[in-house]
């Protein structure tokens, strides 16, 4: 098991026992006990790519993370990454988006 596999098994262990306790400090807690897979992930990530214009520096760093790991918890991370982007203005919506 890799470095960043042990972390984010202890994560899931250590917010499972805050959901447990209803001690959830925020969002990021309740979705590592969420049951997603990596493949719902990849959709949403698909979908924010193919609706949005993202500088190339943010796609090559999504897709080398992506390439590093097949754990669906730090492909959340990825799509938080991307999420934070279009809400900060970084990533600009696709004219063609909405056809």
């Amino acid at each position: 098991m890799s470095r960043h596999e042990e972390h984010m098994k202890m994560r899931d262990h250590f917010a499972k026992v805050a959901q447990v306790k209803g001690t959830f400090t925020n969002g990021t807690d309740q979705a590592l006990v969420r049951a997603v897979t990596h493949d719902e992930v990849a959709k949403r990530i698909n979908q924010l790519v193919s609706e949005y214009q993202f500088p190339l520096p943010v796609l090559q760093d999504v897709q080398k993370r992506l390439s590093d790991s097949n754990c669906p918890h730090y492909a959340m991370q990825q799509l938080r990454y991307l999420e934070n982007n279009v809400h900060a203005g970084i990533a600009t919506k696709r004219e063609d988006s909405n056809k």
